[in-house]
């Protein structure tokens, strides 16, 4: 423990000098509960080596509407804590079992925490926040040690990374914004869709987060930064005459509110969902496929975020009773470092310390994680070579520390990995018209009636709860892989001639990282393709609790083989009687 005071006593003049702990009494009242915590004890049982705040001071806006009227709007204001204490020391630990962080004793700390700067109320809530954690370790280290100690095991890998502490003061929040407005303008922007009377649904939602982001351990870091986001996002579905289900969702999001794309730019985004809805409507149904396929430059980026940046996080499967494994789901990288995954000119590089690309703010950028780590660029994949993960303290095998990614909540007591700006360069291009030549080439060369061109997946997905659920049971009867790629859109075929025919209810079969060292191709352009990442399956869009912006850019990719099938789904009835009309006659 006097590793422990000697970095509160550091950090406490460190404040102290600078006058910041004075005058932020939420850092201050975090500094102060940190310090009086050394007395945590049981007699008997362990003390705790590691004790974690981290709260955000969040206000947030959201704003709903549909066909030029307004639905909804909240504006709400709320300080969220989460508090870990970690018993036994940094080889083996109270982590990664699959009771961990549950307690089965009464709770005491408020689940609602004060929004004035009461400093003596903080250090209640901070107090008795911090009881209820280290009762819930103590619980959590002796299930763990009893399950090993039954499976006669131990554990192969550290359960937490030592780090250097950190100091970050940053100031600066969103500007305020007229609430009004934006109700307007939401309200504005979905009448678009009264364009197109055979959609059955649409919508347009604004969100804004404006957040102070605290973050103190009992290493001596502490740190605040501001944690603002917004984004405006519109989504359409209708049926087909055959009942089949169709949608489709546009997403803008910028740094703040006051940063958003014109409305120029969101109307046509949003129109091109219309659109995009109303032809899905009259096109035929696809049939199975199996060929060259050429994703575009959108499509592209959304691809190369499932298999590659969803790969990049790996967990350890967790320490469960014997005879009751805990469901687990592995990377497909998980056992493919320093193993060649792409083609030899391929790169990819992450990126969270970038605050634009030529002249784009980027979405995934943040000056720490939820671990209070910086992020670090990383290499993860070299001439086509996987090099690195994505980390948290979680220590993974072949890792040697945390590179500054615990971006989203996870099971078990720890944190989950999850991109920042994920970049991936090619050193072998050509201009994007010349891929579909090479795509109708190929077809030609193969004596196929046609080659298939991608525009755009779903996703994040704005598939219903029930779409999602019979995909998924869809998926499993056809033996789908471990991580499934999101369904495609917009896709074409595109015969020898060189035209396309748009072609509805197509899903990839059996589509893994095994596809991606059979890349033939990327465009010299590249794409930026932002959004909103939250843990969920294909990210769905309003899942999930802890969010994560991210951006991915990439350039159009070739691929001399994928698989697509017809989805097997039930489908409905659409309604009996036309719709009335919206302008109200």
């Amino acid at each position: 423990m006097r590793t422990l005071v000697a970095a509160l006593a550091l950090c406490g003049g460190l404040f102290a000098q600078s006058g910041v702990k004075g005058q932020d009494p939420v850092l201050r009242a975090m500094i102060d509960e940190l310090d009086r915590s050394k007395q945590l004890r049981v007699v008997g049982l362990d003390t705790p080596y590691y004790i974690e705040y981290s709260l955000e001071d969040q206000e947030t806006y959201r704003a709903k509407a549909s066909l030029g009227s307004l639905l909804s709007s909240q504006r709400s204001r709320a300080r969220i804590p989460q508090i870990q204490v970690r018993t036994g020391d940094y080889d083996y630990d109270n982590s990664n079992h699959v009771y961990s962080g549950q307690y089965s004793g009464a709770r005491y700390d408020p689940q609602q925490w004060p929004l004035d700067n009461n400093y003596a109320v903080l250090r209640q809530c901070f107090w008795l926040a911090t009881d209820r954690a280290y009762k819930a370790a103590l619980e959590g280290l002796a299930r763990k040690r009893a399950a090993l100690e039954k499976a006669q095991g131990t554990a192969a890998l550290p359960d937490f990374y030592k780090e250097q502490p950190v100091r970050l003061i940053q100031n600066g929040r969103e500007p305020d914004f007229d609430e009004a407005a934006w109700n307007a303008r939401a309200a504005q922007l979905s009448g678009v869709f009264n364009a197109y009377p055979e959609l059955q649904d649409s919508s347009v939602s604004v969100q804004a987060i404006r957040a102070t982001a605290y973050f103190a351990n009992s290493e001596g870091s502490v740190e605040r930064a501001p944690d603002n986001m917004a984004e405006i996002h519109a989504q359409a579905s209708t049926q087909a005459a055959d009942g089949m289900q169709l949608h489709d969702s546009a997403m803008l999001g910028a740094p703040g509110l006051g940063s958003m794309a014109a409305d120029l730019d969101v109307r046509r985004a949003f129109t091109a969902v219309a659109e995009n809805v109303r032809s899905l409507t009259k096109a035929p149904v696809g049939e199975n496929y199996s060929g060259p396929v050429l994703f575009e430059g959108t499509a592209a980026a959304q691809l190369m975020a499932q298999l590659v940046g969803d790969n990049l996080r790996v967990s350890r499967r967790p320490v469960s009773d014997p005879g009751r494994p805990a469901p687990y789901n592995a990377s497909e990288f998980e056992t493919k470092l320093n193993s060649r995954v792409l083609p030899e000119w391929i790169d990819v590089v992450d990126d969270a310390t970038q605050r634009e690309w030529q002249g784009t703010p980027l979405l995934g950028y943040y000056p720490f994680d939820l671990e209070g780590v910086p992020p670090q660029p990383v290499m993860a994949v070299q001439k086509g070579v996987l090099k690195s993960f994505l980390t948290t303290r979680q220590p993974v095998r072949g890792m040697s520390g945390s590179n500054g990614h615990a971006r989203l909540d996870a099971p078990f007591g720890v944190r989950g990995a999850a991109i920042g700006n994920l970049f991936i360069k090619a050193s072998q291009t050509k201009p994007a018209a010349e891929l579909k030549a090479q795509l109708i080439e190929t077809i030609k060369q193969q004596n196929r009636p046609y080659g298939i061109l991608i525009r755009k997946l779903d996703y994040p997905s704005s598939a219903s709860m029930r779409e999602m659920q019979a995909m998924f049971a869809s998926m499993a009867q056809s033996g789908g892989v471990r991580h499934s790629v999101s369904p495609p859109v917009l896709v074409y075929r595109v015969y020898p001639d060189g035209r396309e025919e748009l072609v509805r209810g197509l899903r990839f079969k059996g589509l893994g990282v095994r596809a991606l060292r059979d890349i033939l191709a990327a465009s010299q352009e590249s794409t930026t393709f932002d959004f909103i990442n939250n843990g969920a399956p294909f990210a769905m869009i309003g899942a999930g609790g802890y969010l994560a912006p991210s951006t991915v850019v990439s350039p159009a990719l070739l691929f001399e083989e994928i698989e697509l099938e017809p989805a097997q789904d039930e489908l409905s009835h659409p309604p009996l009687v036309p719709p009335p009309p919206i302008d109200g006659r």
